[in-house]
C-alpha cells in the first residue's frame, strides 16, 4: 500500500491537468485513509513516501500528514490527515483535514476543527506544557494564490476523547489581540524564513565595563521560533498583503516559557537559505524531505 501512495503522490506533482490532480487526489485520500484506520498504522514508518509531510509528537500522541494540491490557477489547496490518542479509547483515532483557509474569516483569532481548517503543510512539530494542558505547536507555509502565500504558527490540543482542536492563546507579548494562531501572509514572490532552532538574544549583564561604566551584554543561546518580520514595499501600501516581504534579518522570535510563546524582539538569527530540518528527537529519527515549490 505504502508504494501505490507513494507512487500515487509523486505522479500528482508532475501532472500537468488540475482535473487530473484533483482525481488523483481523491484516490490519494481514499488509500491512506483506508491504511492509517489500519490496527497499528500509528507505528508504520512510511520511509518511502517522501513527498508528503510527515511529524509525529516527541510524546507519540499525534501523527499529522499534510500535503497540496495545485488548481488550474495555481491556488493552493492543503490536504491531511491527523492521527490522534484518545485517553478514553486507548486507542488512536483517525481525523481527516478539511482546509477552509480561504473561507474562514478572521482566522488568527478563533480556535478552528479539524473540519474547519487553515490548512498548512507543516514542517516542525513542537511540544510544549503549561499546568493544565499539553500543546502541539505546527510550523507551516499554505501556498495561497496567485499574489500571497502564508507561513503559519498554529496550535494544536487535545482533549480526553482524542478530539483535536487547532488555535490556542498561548502567545504572550506579542499583541494586545488574543491570538489562537499566528499567520504571515506576504508576497507570493518572497521568501519568508521561519523555523524552529538554537539561535541568540543579548542579555544585559549585572557587571559593568569598568573603563565606560556601562552595563555589557552576554550574548544567550536558547531554542526559539524565529522568523521575519513583515514590511510594505511602499508604506502607500500598507494595507495590501501582496506587496508585504520579509526584512534582510531574523531578529524576532517566539521564545517558550512554561508552555506559552512569548515574543522577543532583537534576537540573533542567522538568514537560513535552505529550509529547516526538525531537530532530532530523543529517538534520533532522521528529519523527512518532502516537496513543496519554491517560493
Amino acid at each position: 500500500m505504502e508504494e501505490s501512495i507513494a507512487a500515487l503522490h509523486s505522479s500528482m506533482l508532475v501532472e500537468p491537468s488540475a482535473e487530473m490532480r484533483y482525481q488523483k487526489n481523491e484516490e490519494l485520500l481514499r488509500l491512506l485513509e483506508e491504511t492509517l484506520t489500519m490496527k497499528n498504522s500509528f507505528n508504520y514508518k512510511f520511509d518511502s513516501l517522501k513527498t508528503i509531510s510527515i511529524l509525529t509528537s516527541p510524546d507519540k500522541k499525534v501523527r499529522i500528514f499534510t500535503w497540496y494540491v495545485l488548481d488550474k490557477d495555481n491556488n493552493c489547496d492543503c490536504f491531511g490527515f491527523l492521527q490522534a490518542y484518545s485517553e478514553q479509547q486507548n486507542r488512536y483515532l483517525l481525523y481527516p483535514l478539511i482546509d477552509k483557509s480561504k473561507k474562514i474569516l478572521n482566522p488568527a483569532i478563533q480556535p478552528l476543527s479539524h473540519s474547519s481548517w487553515f490548512g498548512a503543510i507543516y514542517s516542525q512539530i513542537l511540544e510544549t506544557k503549561t499546568s493544565a494542558h499539553t500543546y502541539y505547536t505546527l510550523l507551516g507555509w499554505n501556498g495561497g494564490d496567485q499574489f500571497t502565500q502564508y507561513k503559519v504558527i498554529d496550535v494544536l490540543s487535545l482533549n480526553a476523547r482524542g478530539l483535536p482542536t487547532f488555535g490556542a492563546t498561548i502567545f504572550r507579548k506579542y499583541s494586545k489581540t488574543k491570538y489562537y494562531r499566528i499567520i504571515f501572509e506576504y508576497a507570493k514572490g518572497a521568501r519568508l524564513y521561519m523555523y524552529y532552532g538554537k539561535e541568540y538574544y543579548a542579555k544585559r549583564s549585572e557587571k559593568k565595563n569598568k573603563k565606560t561604566n556601562r552595563y555589557t551584554y552576554d550574548t544567550i543561546p536558547m531554542d526559539m521560533i524565529i522568523f521575519n518580520e513583515l514590511i510594505p514595499l511602499d508604506e502607500s501600501l500598507a494595507k495590501v498583503p501582496q506587496y508585504y516581504v520579509p526584512e534582510s534579518s531574523l531578529n524576532s522570535a517566539f521564545i517558550e516559557k512554561d508552555g506559552f510563546w512569548e515574543f522577543k524582539k532583537g534576537v540573533i538569527g542567522k538568514n537560513k537559505t535552505t529550509m529547516p530540518t526538525p531537530p532530532a528527537n530523543k529517538e534520533k529519527n532522521k528529519p523527512r524531505i518532502f516537496y513543496r515549490p519554491e517560493q
